[in-house]
């Protein structure tokens, strides 16, 4: 009970400090990371440089202290203004434009607690049969349909990377 307590402790540490990174690859451990990042280091020891290796060496690295993305700006002439109560009727909002947004997301893998790729099937196949056949993803899951995307991620999993 101590020691979970003591890892708790240290992701909660971790998470509201809100820096540093995530790196994973499938069947590795922190040694294994530990030995790529050093060997990595070796070969050049700029951050971008070493961060590059690591993922062509099969890593996905999601960066926690990473910017979000930034939101769309729309113009001044979308946002409409209030009118005094005496100025009469108000005018009619300029036409919304819309903003097209790709069916298809691209993942590095997906992460789910206590869950392997037995699992990721089976969920994929149920949230396929909900959605219908066109939700398909591809072999390795890591082309989905937005659709599939937010299906998956009710069902408690995580995309790693992109």
């Amino acid at each position: 009970m101590r020691r979970l307590l003591a890892c708790f402790a240290a992701v909660t540490l971790i998470a509201m400090t809100g820096c540093g990174q995530i790196a994973i690859k499938r069947g590795s451990g922190a040694d294994a990371l530990a030995a790529d990042r050093a060997s990595c280091r070796a070969e050049n020891p700029d951050p971008a440089a070493v961060r590059a290796c690591l993922v062509a060496h099969g890593w996905h690295i999601t960066d926690l202290d990473a910017a979000p993305a930034a939101a769309p700006a729309y113009p001044a002439a979308a946002v409409t203004q209030p009118t005094p109560l005496d100025a009469g009727p108000a005018p009619s909002p300029p036409p919304v434009q819309s903003v097209h947004i790709s069916d298809k997301i691209h993942v590095g893998g997906w992460w789910h607690f206590g869950g392997g790729p037995a699992d990721l099937h089976t969920a994929v196949d149920g949230c396929v049969a909900k959605l219908g056949a066109g939700e398909q993803p591809d072999a390795g899951y890591h082309t989905v349909t937005r659709a599939l995307y937010t299906c998956l991620s009710s069902e408690g999993w995580r995309s790693l990377g992109s």
